[in-house]
């Protein structure tokens, strides 16, 4: 879907908007996302999880990425050719088209925003980072604790890697737990029948 150079039949908003809906389990009232403050966008680029995140009420968007060396695939070059865009840019048109769609009043300034780069002192390099894993912890926990320019962000995380390594280790084990144990996975009755024994 983003990679293809022209969208002339309009799958790309097409697909964000079925997604969006997947997401919203019915919930058709808050298609236009007028309820929203903030729309977090969990990116895969690689081998890397990261962030973009759209901030209606400050009117700003934010990219979110442990990965301090400039090295992710979540550099922050904009072209006017869209496949020539890097993904955070492909991500903010489609959202921007999609609120051009539902008529969202801040559809104008989040066209006209540019993507803030937060910069995070527990940064990983990929060099010492573990593929994925670690990614995707880091991802989860600044889904949780990101809250934009309402504050500074701070999510917990150490600048040493031993203790960080420690703290990954420790949120893997909760958010795995979190999501076995969630109402919301159909297995999730049937484990939690099984751990009584346990």
């Amino acid at each position: 879907m983003l990679s293809l150079e022209t969208d002339p039949d309009g799958s790309r908003v097409s697909a964000f908007e079925c997604g969006l809906k997947t997401s919203l389990a019915g919930r058709h009232h808050l298609v236009d996302l007028r309820a929203f403050d903030m729309v977090f966008v969990t990116m895969l680029e690689g081998d890397n999880y990261y962030l973009v995140v759209f901030d209606l009420e400050a009117e700003c968007i934010h990219l979110v990425d442990h990965l301090g060396d400039r090295r992710s695939g979540a550099l922050l070059r904009d072209d006017e050719s869209y496949i020539m865009k890097l993904t955070p840019f492909k991500v903010k048109e489609i959202f921007v088209d999609y609120l051009k769609l539902v008529n969202h009043p801040k559809a104008a300034a989040m066209q006209a925003s540019l993507i803030l780069r937060e910069d995070l002192p527990w940064s990983t390099t990929r060099r010492n980072a573990t593929p994925f894993v670690e990614s995707g912890i880091f991802a989860m926990r600044h889904m949780e604790q990101f809250v934009g320019s309402r504050r500074n962000f701070f999510c917990g995380f150490s600048v040493h890697g031993a203790r960080k390594k420690v703290q990954c280790n420790y949120l893997r084990k909760r958010y795995a737990a979190e999501i076995l144990l969630s109402r919301m996975n159909k297995y999730g009755v049937e484990i939690r029948r099984r751990l009584q024994y346990v």
